[in-house]
């Protein structure tokens, strides 16, 4: 019992011993200590198209065809990668009544083949495909329901992507960012808007149709729902769609089709959807 008093009082009169010295000794101690500690780059590293070819090369040197090289990257997602996001802190409220009873409010754009890396797999003759998209997304629930579908996400509050493409006569290409934070009723009345201004929505297949995107067209991919009456809570959704498979959180979408339909020039939209039952939708 005496030892371990002994050890506490110890320990932390040596504490404050090098607490108190801090102040007088760091400035001249910390030029030694960071020349002992590893140099970091204080930009994270990213993979890029330069880092695809010096693979390639390094494994055909190797003795491997080209076209197992191919395959082991494929294999292995070494993708170069592009990161887009909304502005932080931006809100986007969507919300159906009886007086409309659909709503989709564009809340998302981004132009995904516009890179200077994409133009340099251009020039070296790639064939440009998108091989996966993660989503990550964060939205509030549907709201109060009469019917029994508390917590579930048989909803009617939802969020769903379009791919945009300019039209080869186009005239006006008006940026779609210019569209951001409009309310329309469907994409398909989206499309109406847009096609005298030189683009359009391009479609889905039929078989890819989920939740209540009956009677609207083939226009968007359903990618995630709200779960219903939860108090108002927001939930972060992450949903990612390849060519083969689709990962997400329950209640997401399958994106069928999503990355075979997309082509170099192509934009993504994001939509917030809302559909009446007889109640208003919760904000995104």
């Amino acid at each position: 019992m005496l030892g371990n008093l002994l050890t506490a009082k110890t320990l932390g009169t040596i504490i404050c011993v090098l607490i108190g010295a801090y102040g007088v000794y760091m400035q001249h101690l910390l030029p030694w200590f960071k020349s002992w500690l590893p140099q970091q780059d204080p930009t994270p590293w990213r993979l890029d198209y330069e880092d695809v070819l010096k693979a390639r090369a390094l494994l055909n040197a190797r003795g491997l065809p080209m076209e197992l090289v191919l395959k082991i990257l494929e294999d292995a997602e070494y993708w170069p990668t592009r990161t887009f996001s909304t502005q932080e802190g931006r809100t986007v409220k969507v919300a159906a009544t009886m007086f409309r009873s659909s709503a989709a409010g564009l809340c998302f754009d981004a132009d995904i083949f516009n890179d200077p890396r994409v133009d340099e797999l251009r020039k070296d003759g790639e064939n440009i495909r998108i091989k996966a998209i993660d989503f990550k997304t964060r939205s509030r629930d549907q709201g109060w329901t009469s019917e029994p579908t508390q917590g579930t996400f048989s909803t009617s509050s939802w969020l769903e992507a379009s791919i945009l493409r300019g039209l080869e006569d186009n005239r006006t290409r008006l940026p779609p960012s210019c569209w951001l934070d409009s309310v329309f009723e469907s994409p398909r009345s989206f499309q109406q808007h847009i096609t005298p201004r030189g683009w359009q929505l391009a479609p889905r297949p039929a078989f890819a149709e989920q939740g209540p995107q009956g009677g609207e067209g083939d226009l968007a991919w359903y990618l995630q729902g709200n779960r219903v009456a939860t108090q108002g809570h927001a939930e972060e959704y992450d949903v990612t769609w390849t060519q083969y498979a689709h990962e997400g959180n329950e209640g997401s979408g399958t994106g069928d089709g999503f990355l075979d339909e997309l082509k170099d020039g192509d934009r993504l939209l994001v939509w917030a959807r809302a559909k009446v039952r007889p109640y208003p939708s919760r904000d995104f």
